[in-house]
């Protein structure tokens, strides 16, 4: 296609795997539905990020996501602008997510990775409307030339 020709043409190769490690702040939008004994459930929070360890900046987050009790999933677009990445999550225990990278752009663009993302459910801020959620794993930039 048009776009990977364009993509070989740029001068640029992947870095070693850097470790990551970032923490979410936002307020829980969410919506619970009972359903037939089981709770459907659907978010859209929007909050900021910060980074402890790994070559990415703070910023702000959003994440969409939808799934009956704990078998779900969504994703979480990072950073405004033309500089930007998306992780999509899954759910693989309560307060617990699996991530990948599936979409960069601007100085993120050809960004792969992926980690798991732990929430505070047992912070004092589960029966309030706040969450924090740590995420860590492993991602890969290209290099620019």
């Amino acid at each position: 296609s048009a776009a990977s020709d364009v993509y070989k043409r740029q001068p640029h190769s992947l870095v070693a795997g850097e470790r990551v490690s970032a923490t979410n702040f936002y307020v829980l939008n969410q919506e619970d539905i009972n359903v037939g004994g089981v709770v459907f459930w659907q978010q859209d929070n929007a909050g900021t990020f910060t980074v402890s360890e790994g070559p990415i900046e703070a910023g702000f987050v959003r994440c969409l996501g939808s799934g009956f009790d704990f078998d779900g999933g969504g994703i979480c677009i990072y950073g405004t602008g033309p500089d930007t990445f998306t992780m999509r999550w899954k759910v693989i225990g309560f307060g617990m997510n699996r991530w990948h990278i599936i979409d960069a752009t601007g100085k993120y663009a050809g960004m792969r990775g992926r980690g798991t993302t732990e929430t505070r459910v047992k912070s004092k801020f589960l029966k309030l409307k706040h969450r924090i959620s740590d995420w860590v794993g492993e991602i890969e930039l290209p290099k620019r030339n």
